[in-house]
């Protein structure tokens, strides 16, 4: 599938990708489902679909839901190591989703982006601000999955950038408090251990080679 994605994707640029915007119902519905089981289903099944949505966008024409193909596509091949093709089309991304006016998917793109191609191709502190902006545009379009998905990914970043401990706590306090008054406790799970690392550098667990403590108690 990734070899019949790259043969599509030849010599084309997003000008050419955006001449044809898929109108057909049918079609469009199919590129939801597509998107939201991507999301959900395993790794290995999920980058199958993205390159469906791919494909389908090529062929049937663009939909809001190609912006989010796009940056996925952009992960699996920053993963495989391709770099240079990894960040032109996590910028062909950004460019679909902003011509077709698709804010809904502002958060999930740029959680994709920014927890895979962008950590690699860019500054790290170049990163923070566009994550917590999608943060804070998730809350807003009420997608607070994705919207908690991008705090914690703004949390592990400023936690390699920020140059004290305590100030990388605080926003991860900030952020864990929010996230329960959203009920995405078990999203901002994948913090936790982040959390507990924090505490033991600053010596807060009284073993600080073990990832026991506050944050992650041991169960009886």
């Amino acid at each position: 599938e990734i070899f019949k994605t790259k043969l599509l994707l030849m010599g084309k640029d997003v000008d050419i990708i955006m001449s044809k915007v898929m109108d057909d119902k049918q079609m469009l519905a199919i590129m939801d489902l597509l998107e939201t089981t991507s999301i959900y289903c395993p790794p290995y099944f999920g980058f199958i679909l993205v390159f469906r949505i791919v494909q389908l966008s090529i062929s049937h024409g663009v939909s809001v839901n190609t912006a989010f193909g796009f940056a996925y596509y952009s992960a699996v091949l920053c993963h495989l190591g391709d770099l240079c093709n990894a960040s032109k089309y996590a910028k062909f991304a950004l460019d679909i989703m902003q011509r077709m006016q698709a804010r809904q998917k502002y958060c999930r793109v740029y959680s994709v982006l920014y927890s895979m191609t962008f950590l690699k191709t860019n500054h790290m502190h170049s990163c923070l601000d566009p994550v917590l902006k999608a943060h804070r545009e998730g809350l807003k379009a009420g997608d607070t999955a994705h919207a908690t998905v991008c705090a914690v990914i703004y949390c592990s970043i400023a936690f390699r950038c920020e140059k004290k401990l305590a100030s990388a706590k605080q926003v991860l306090t900030d952020l864990k408090r929010e996230a329960k008054v959203y009920k995405q406790e078990s999203v901002w799970g994948l913090a936790v251990p982040l959390e507990q690392a924090i505490l033991n550098l600053m010596g807060h667990a009284d073993k600080p080679n073990l990832l026991d403590g506050d944050a992650i108690p041991v169960e009886n």
